[in-house]
């Protein structure tokens, strides 16, 4: 408890600083509660976040509370801006029901003569559970430099006692490597999400690895040359890739075409793109099969179709193939579904349940009072090998939001299935 009340203090103690000292403070603080009717009648779930967010002398400050219906679960601390000449940011993870800290990690970078130079520096508890100064705790850091001009560009990222997220700052970047540290995707929390790790308990910080990357355009594609050592294994691999290959087709090309070596293999690989026009009403996932470099067919594995006109957005999707597929030749496996306002994705919280093959759904959205907005969405879910409901209906689920003031919206919810009412739900979102 003791240590539960350090954590609350800090924030409120951190939020006292900012309004005293007449920062922009910001509060954002969303509720959901979810009542089940069937099979018995209960609390389905709550959740709720509360979010404190000012900026100060060009330092941007927020902490984030967690709750659900056990009570308090987790708090988050963000900070950054810049000292001199260098970017800085840290993010700070407790476990407040435990409560202890899970993890700690601050970014550092700047740029010379052209060149930006970053610094990751982390504390994990590696194995959970443990207490900061036992073994269960870990230290690690990360140093990198990227540079950029005329055509050329070089990424080098050296790790100690940390996992490689090299691959990630090269495609996507820094920023994007510290937002994922801590974040939402439909619903459910990565805490912390995994991009960035320390390896091992302990405050030795040992070199575990070194990537480099040098990429380069010639002709009609780009190349791309990576080489990657680590600790354990030396010499780890080295691949040479060719990105964006214009085959002159509109309706394919090559995304990469790659050669991979290690100290006993060497592979080949080939990724084929489908590429369709983004403005159709229907929009066919297709799949090229094959393996390697040879391609023998194209399957069509889903069909989504979307129209808008005057506020309403109709959609209508079938997945004809619920086993999953590779997006490209070689690439990994992903079991794809429907989410449940009619995309497609292949992360398990935004699922919709296995069998939910097919829906026809409609979004109404238009302007509600005091300067908000209403939105209405209706969906209806269908399993078209195992439902012994009409037409293989299986659940209906509606989803209702509208301003009810000029920082306040609020949700309602409801699902119906084959057996009757399935849940309801309430929720509001404040803003001030």
């Amino acid at each position: 408890m003791k240590r539960r009340a350090w954590v609350l203090g800090l924030a409120a103690v951190l939020l006292a600083a900012g309004v005293a000292h007449g920062a922009t403070t910001s509060v954002t603080w969303s509720s959901w509660l979810q009542i089940n009717l069937q099979p018995a009648f209960g609390l389905g779930g709550f959740d709720s976040s509360l979010s404190v967010s000012y900026a100060i002398g060009g330092w941007a400050l927020s902490s984030t509370a967690l709750l659900d219906e056990t009570g308090l679960w987790n708090v988050f601390f963000d900070a950054g801006g810049a000292l001199g000449g260098f970017a800085v940011r840290s993010l700070v993870d407790f476990d407040a029901a435990a409560p202890e800290l899970r993890a700690w990690l601050s970014s550092v970078s700047t740029g010379i003569g052209g060149v930006r130079f970053y610094g990751l520096f982390m504390i994990d508890d590696v194995h959970g559970g443990g207490a900061i100064g036992d073994a269960w705790f870990g230290t690690g850091s990360t140093l990198g430099a990227i540079w950029e001009g005329d055509g050329l560009a070089i990424w080098a990222q050296a790790q100690f006692n940390m996992t490689d997220s090299s691959k990630y700052v090269y495609l996507y970047g820094l920023d994007w490597l510290m937002d994922h540290f801590v974040f939402e995707e439909c619903g459910t929390w990565y805490k912390p999400a995994g991009y960035v790790d320390v390896q091992t308990g302990g405050c030795s910080v040992f070199w575990s690895g070194v990537s480099l990357y040098v990429e380069f355009p010639i002709c009609c594609a780009d190349v791309l040359a990576q080489i990657s050592f680590s600790a354990e294994d030396g010499f780890d691999h080295i691949l040479f890739e060719l990105l964006n290959v214009d085959l002159g087709l509109t309706w394919m090309n090559v995304e990469w075409v790659d050669v991979w070596y290690t100290v006993e293999s060497k592979s080949v690989n080939a990724v084929f793109d489908v590429s369709i026009a983004d403005n159709l009403c229907f929009t066919p996932y297709l799949a090229l099969t094959g393996g390697g470099t040879l391609i023998d067919g194209i399957d069509l594995k889903a069909l989504l179709f979307e129209c808008s006109w005057d506020g309403y957005t109709f959609k209508a999707g079938h997945l004809f193939d619920e086993d999953g597929w590779q997006e490209y030749l070689n690439s990994t496996y992903y079991d794809y579904g429907w989410t449940w306002d009619g995309e497609l994705t292949y992360l398990d919280p935004c699922k919709v349940p296995d069998g939910y093959d097919e829906f026809f759904g409609v979004e109404i959205e238009g302007d509600a009072c005091c300067g908000g907005e209403y939105g209405l969405s209706a969906f209806v879910w269908f399993d078209t090998g195992d439902s012994t409901g009409i037409f293989d209906w299986v659940e209906t689920r509606v989803m209702f939001r509208t301003a009810i003031g000029p920082n306040t919206d609020l949700r309602l919810g409801m699902s119906v299935t084959q057996s009757g009412g399935n849940w309801i739900g309430v929720g509001f979102d404040l803003h001030w």
